[in-house]
């Protein structure tokens, strides 16, 4: 049994299979075989090897007379390390000795190399030679399984993720019903790997540096995504006792779910509190119903870009956020208009930044691409008939460019009345406050919009000077921290002065430890993955405005975030131990 600690990044257990999604893309079918299959298997291994190195030999042959030296030198290193027959033979003694499939026998060799690599420290040779075992071993895996190569969209049974990293659209194709937890070499607490475990409610551990190299396919993986920690082929005692930890968390989540799903929200003494659900596609609102929202606080819309390669079509957003509506019914739908850029980049149509999370993103991308924002303006007032619908912007810096976006919107309105089509009367227009310069100017900013929404994980990245998906830095990441806590605390007090209701979507606002504290700072309308709501409907229910406003008063003496964030699961201990 070997135990990696990484990155927190989705809570829960999950327990299975690993599936290394950057290293091989097939499905290893098993770990170990009959002793009756041991002989054939090395046969079959033995003619992968050959299968392997004839190809190799035509690809040199081919390539030799287009391009010559330095290409069909790396193929010929890889055809050498294919015919070592120290490595062949380490092989087909974990086929024959312990009986493990031919296909992790090739895995389990290849990562043992890579770890005595790791030894020789970062070298341009090392990195080098990396490469080529990771190519050897996609190799033999091509050429012992043939055409059984397994993408994320293909899945035929639950596994637990493990790659690199992920991007946005790997992640918008796989099939979430076979991914039972979420590891990665790179990320942070609130990359976007975490955020969207989370939303889907799916355990994760991100930050764990080499965690590709340290597992083979087919390795039973025990994910704890709450303590941010993964065991590999953990010892039956650690298994059952994981498995023991998975029933129960299951169990208080269905009893909170059933208790608080058609349950409004509700401090101790009775004030009324928004639970809003955070969702990322249309596939997601059966789970906005499920765990009983009180409606969408933030219907994230990029996905349907990177899905449909970078442009939808208006008809296509309307009926998306038509459905939206429709299934709401009188709740409300808040629609974030496309945040593309940075770590969410389509397939084509955003040019390469150096620095694209201080580049050209979100509303800076649709001002200089006014096109794009006006069809999603128009989709969206299309879709807003019957319901109730606000439209809210991210990534403002200044008041000038939510002025922009007011003439935008006032001129897609007059350009659809001057061709006889419904519209509605008028739409709350909100903003994101996820960018320092807003979150100071918010008394500026707030007679030019309907509501604001704290993105609290971009301010605190902003705040912090953190790059939020890059791991060596998150310790740094503290949305509990001083500074943090003040500009919330402006923010909120901001949109009281003037009637504008406040509400936080980022993931601090489903934190149970932080529900408290956010009440007391003045939040009433809290925006959290669908998942979450029964949690923290039940923390509200613990506390009474005046036991919350006391726990804020105490925090705002603190200097330390470790000290805050101690204090706070304190009283959370206190008053809700089984979400601890």
């Amino acid at each position: 049994m070997e135990l990696r600690k990484g990155i927190p990044a989705s809570p829960g257990y999950a327990i299975g299979e690993a599936f290394l999604y950057d290293v091989e893309e097939f499905r290893i079918p098993r770990k170990f075989i009959a002793p009756h299959e041991v002989e054939p298997e090395v046969r079959r291994t033995q003619g992968a090897f050959e299968n392997a190195r004839r190809d190799y030999d035509e690809q040199i042959s081919v390539l030799s007379k287009r391009v010559g030296g330095a290409v069909t030198q790396i193929l010929q290193s890889h055809l050498s390390m294919l015919g070592d027959p120290v490595m062949q033979e380490e092989i087909f003694k974990l086929i024959r000795d312990s009986r493990y499939s031919p296909e992790y026998s090739v895995s389990t060799v290849v990562r043992k190399k890579l770890k005595l690599i790791e030894s020789w420290g970062e070298s341009a040779f090392g990195k080098r030679v990396e490469q080529d075992l990771l190519e050897v071993e996609r190799t033999m895996l091509r050429s012992l399984l043939g055409h059984q190569r397994e993408g994320l969209k293909d899945l035929t049974h639950p596994v637990v993720l493990v790659a690199h990293d992920l991007t946005p659209g790997q992640t918008a194709t796989f099939d979430k019903s076979k991914i039972l937890g979420i590891v990665t070499d790179k990320g942070g607490k609130t990359s976007h790997t975490s955020l969207v475990a989370a939303s889907l409610g799916i355990p994760a551990v991100v930050g764990l540096r080499k965690i590709t190299k340290d597992l083979t396919g087919g390795d039973l993986v025990v994910v704890d995504g709450g303590a941010g920690t993964v065991l590999i082929n953990p010892d039956p005692a650690t298994l059952q006792r994981y498995q023991a930890k998975q029933s129960n968390v299951r169990r208080v989540d269905e009893q909170l779910t059933l208790k608080y799903r058609d349950m409004p929200g509700r401090t101790r003494d009775g004030v009324a509190i928004s639970v809003l659900a955070n969702i990322d596609l249309a596939g997601d609102l059966p789970l906005v119903l499920e765990y009983g929202a009180d409606g969408i606080g933030l219907f994230r819309t990029e996905f349907l870009y990177l899905n449909h390669n970078f442009a939808p079509s208006e008809k296509e957003q309307a009926e998306v956020y038509r459905s939206a509506v429709r299934q709401l019914g009188t709740r409300p739908v808040t629609i974030r208009t496309l945040d593309l850029g940075a770590d969410k980049m389509p397939v084509d149509g955003i040019p390469s930044q150096a620095n694209p999370f201080l580049g050209v993103r979100a509303i800076r991308l649709c001002l200089e691409r006014v096109d794009l924002l006006q069809i999603q303006l128009r989709a969206i007032l299309q879709a807003a008939g019957g319901g109730r619908v606000g439209i809210m912007i991210p990534m403002i810096s200044t008041r000038e460019e939510v002025i922009q976006v007011r003439e935008i919107l006032d001129e897609v309105v007059r350009q659809m009345k001057e061709a006889q089509e419904p519209v509605p009367e008028r739409l709350p227009l909100g903003i994101m406050v996820e960018v320092p310069s807003a979150a100071l100017a918010c008394e500026l900013i707030a007679p030019h919009v309907d509501f604001f929404s704290i993105g609290t994980n971009d301010l605190v990245a902003y705040l912090m000077a953190v790059d939020r998906t890059n791991e060596k830095v998150a310790q740094l990441y503290q949305s509990t921290n001083p500074a943090v806590l003040r500009v919330i605390k402006e923010v909120i007090d901001c949109g009281a002065r003037h009637g504008k209701p406040v509400s936080i979507c980022g993931e601090m606002s489903g934190e149970p430890s932080c529900v408290p504290l956010l009440l007391g700072m003045g939040l009433r309308i809290y925006s959290v993955v669908p998942h979450v709501i029964p949690e923290v409907k039940r923390v509200l229910e613990s506390f009474s405005v005046a036991e919350a406003e006391e726990i804020w008063e105490k925090v705002k003496g603190m200097s330390d975030s470790r000290e805050i964030d101690s204090f706070l699961r304190d009283e959370l201990r206190r008053r809700v131990p089984e979400l601890v």
